[in-house]
């Protein structure tokens, strides 16, 4: 109990710092801001929780006295949970998920795409999803890349493109522009504006890149020795701004 209040304080406080910085959020979206690789998230006065087999919903509304008011079944080997404008999308090593939060105590599974096994982060937005799949002993076998997913239906996900690329992992998305963590093969920097034709403007080397988060202007990434942040003011031309090492 001790960990779920300690993991509601943090994405309260997140939340909290959201809404005080970002005025062009709309209701729906959510109120917390993650990585690709986050296992919970934060829509409005509900905190949301994946585990292997599940996905568990907790009220809020009073921080100390968090509710959980459903766990719903996935056996789906879940690793990640990206919210989005009333739905959720859970990638595993099997899909991605997508869960409607019409009633926010109860998450309703719209729609899948099945994949063959492998790591599964994924992000969002009104029209298309973004997932990196990668290969290895512990992903499986699949052609590493970045998958493009219509999702204008989100009860028929389509993929509408597959940009390969090496050991993709963590991705953040910032308007018209992808950045796509890549460990010690850098961070590409990705015009997705024709989703269907992404064009990679650059790769930044020189660390191992697992994770990022875009956040108005500035990006998170997170590094094997700690974290990097970048003006994105451009957001095609992120500048290094200061370091934070372990």
């Amino acid at each position: 109990m001790k960990n779920i209040c300690f993991i509601i304080f943090l994405s309260v406080i997140a939340s909290a710092c959201s809404k005080s910085s970002s005025s062009s959020s709309s209701e729906s979206s959510s109120s917390g801001q993650g990585g690709s690789l986050a296992r919970f998230t934060v829509v409005k006065n509900f905190l949301y929780m994946v585990d292997w087999s599940s996905l568990k919903c907790y009220d809020i509304s009073q921080p100390l006295s968090p509710v959980l008011k459903n766990s719903v079944p996935l056996n789906w080997d879940t690793e990640t949970i990206f919210p989005y404008n009333n739905n959720l999308y859970i990638g595993s090593r099997n899909g991605m998920y997508v869960f409607s939060l019409k009633d926010p105590s109860n998450p309703v599974k719209l729609g899948e795409v099945s994949h063959l096994r492998s790591c599964d982060p994924v992000v969002a937005n009104d029209t298309m999803a973004f997932v990196t799949l990668r290969a290895g002993t512990t992903c499986g076998n699949v052609t590493e890349g970045l998958y493009v997913y219509n999702i204008k239906d989100p009860l028929k996900p389509e993929e509408v493109k597959l940009l390969p690329m090496t050991t993709p992992i963590g991705l953040g998305l910032n308007d018209t522009i992808l950045y796509v963590c890549r460990m010690s093969d850098g961070l590409s920097v990705i015009n997705v504006k024709k989703p269907g034709e992404p064009e990679i403007l650059q790769t930044i080397k020189g660390e191992t890149f697992k994770d990022v988060i875009a956040y108005n202007n500035l990006l998170i990434t997170y590094v094997s020795n700690g974290l990097i942040l970048y003006d994105i003011s451009t957001p095609a031309e992120p500048v290094e701004l200061t370091r934070l090492t372990n």
